[in-house]
């Protein structure tokens, strides 16, 4: 059986390298020399000058000549995949204290949006939470989509908002609380509110645009099917005496925001679950898919269940959610849904690299949005589950926060796959220890890789480029390793390839490799 099982995995995982358990534990509100660039590697007879010519501007028509000692690299941009929405992070809990005196605001916003270039902002609904006609966390999500948007028009570009409700006002809810362990509150004849519950959609999606908030996106509840012990409200596939249903909820509020809004209605995402089983997803859309399947622009779901991970040990098996990222295309193929994993955290840095990698060539993603951006967290632990880390002011951090591993993860992904562009197939000759993809941009002139090195020894990659004429190429790289801490070698500038269009993968490692053609 092991033999098959290893016959299975290189038949499928490397051909494709080419919208269980608690899983909000720990995130609720309760929770508290390597060369840095490619000329230290040149001999001695080759000048810098004579070395970018080589490998930079090869003859016309000229291929780069092969090395059978390399690992060899193969890209294929007229057989495309699915095209990139993007890659972001929640803006949610804690994003306040983003702005707290004391914390170099501006160094952590432009780590974020300048740096990583991150595409999607996802954030939290609690408009009329506590007072009618307001929701008290809109002054941090301005300031955060001004900074995200300053930031992206500079490389001209707007940022992607997906607006996700936790909860309904308490009004709206049978428990008569925002915490989680109800539904939808019924009328006096026994019906469920779903028109209130759709005007309170319209409403939260005009005061937020009335701040200058650009939402794009909604999903209409965060893991309707859990109980947290936190900001709730459950909904079950189908209508029953103690649950609303999704689907009559969604179509309700699909209805309203198409009579109120036409045109400029935001998109909407569906069901967005703690679960990435397909047969969950098509349980809870079902009705819509029937009725309406026009009005879901994606499919969102989250990867607490569906694969195997640890949230108190921080790991996550990437390879467990093989058959569930598989089986979406049999459930979703025909209706050619955007898929959106919307939020996950649990992995080591290296981790987290390949279960993106995955996420993009085995379900084929257009989105992939990491939980959470920001975290309030006064440990040093460079492997805790967020992307930066907020420190109080008694922290020896002077800017008040610090980059978490899994930052450097997304990052690989996140600053040069920028959204419209188009995975395509490729491959590399190597072992089970490598994961790979790329991207191609809408003009073909600009193509990056992601090379993901899980194994602890050092190779060497070639990347021949054929007919296709190289004008310049960038790497940069991350060495992330089990036991990872700050001390390691994170998103190092390497320079351009090496001569033979070549670059060198240390040992549990992440390279992104961005070549641009003429």
């Amino acid at each position: 059986m092991k033999k098959l099982w290893k016959l299975f995995l290189l038949t499928f995982i490397l051909p494709l390298s080419a919208c269980g358990g608690n899983p909000d534990t720990g995130k609720e509100p309760e929770k508290t020399p390597v060369p840095t660039n490619g000329e230290a590697a040149l001999t001695p007879d080759i000048t810098p000058e004579v070395t970018e010519e080589i490998t930079q501007k090869p003859a016309s028509g000229e291929e780069t000549a092969l090395d059978e000692t390399y690992l060899q690299y193969t890209f294929h941009l007229d057989k495309k995949h699915q095209k990139i929405d993007g890659f972001g992070g929640a803006f949610t809990w804690y994003s306040d204290q983003i702005f707290n005196a004391g914390k170099n605001t501006d160094g952590l916003l432009d780590t974020l949006f300048t740096d990583a270039k991150l595409s999607i902002i996802r954030f939290k609904n609690e408009y009329a939470y506590h007072s009618e006609d307001y929701a008290g966390n809109v002054r941090p999500m301005f300031r955060i989509y001004e900074a995200a948007a300053e930031r992206a028009a500079s490389y001209g570009e707007e940022p992607t908002v997906l607006l996700s409700c936790w909860s309904p006002p308490a009004s709206l809810k049978s428990n008569q609380s925002i915490e989680g362990g109800g539904s939808l509150a019924k009328h006096e004849d026994g019906t469920y509110m779903y028109e209130e519950y759709a005007q309170w959609w319209v409403d939260s999606v005009k005061f937020y645009r009335e701040w200058d908030i650009k939402i794009d996106y909604v999903s209409i509840q965060n893991e309707c099917d859990f109980v947290a012990g936190y900001d709730g409200c459950e909904f079950a596939p189908t209508e029953t005496d103690t649950q609303a249903s999704y689907a009559k909820a969604f179509l309700a509020v699909y209805d309203a925001m198409q009579a109120e809004f036409g045109d400029e209605a935001p998109k909407m995402i569906a069901p967005e679950t703690m679960s990435c089983e397909p047969l969950t997803l098509y349980n809870y859309v079902k009705e819509i898919l029937e009725t309406k399947p026009e009005s879901i622009c994606g499919i969102g779901y989250h990867l607490y269940v569906g694969g195997d991970s640890d949230e108190e040990n921080n790991t996550v098996k990437y390879d467990s959610f093989l058959w569930n990222f598989m089986d979406l295309e049999k459930y979703f193929g025909e209706y050619g849904y955007a898929r959106w994993q919307t939020e996950f955290f649990r992995g080591r840095g290296l981790q987290t690299a390949a279960l993106i990698n995955n996420a993009m060539t085995q379900a084929d993603m257009n989105a992939y949005i990491y939980w959470s951006a920001v975290w309030a967290d006064d440990t040093e632990n460079f492997e805790s589950g967020e992307l930066i880390r907020l420190q109080n002011a008694a922290n020896k951090n002077k800017d008040g926060w610090g980059i978490c591993a899994d930052y450097y993860a997304l990052r690989h992904f996140s600053e040069f796959i920028r959204p419209g562009y188009s995975r395509v197939e490729a491959s590399m000759q190597g072992g089970m220890n490598f994961r790979t993809s790329a991207y191609v941009s809408e003009d073909e002139k600009t193509l990056v890789l992601v090379v993901i090195n899980l194994g602890n020894t050092v190779e060497t990659l070639q990347i021949p480029t054929g007919e296709k004429r190289l004008s310049s190429s960038l790497v940069y790289q991350s060495v992330l390793g089990t036991e990872d801490s700050s001390d390691n070698i994170l998103y190092q500038d390497m320079g351009a390839l090496q001569p033979g269009n070549t670059v060198s993968l240390p040992g549990e490692s992440i390279t992104t490799v961005v070549l641009s053609f003429e």
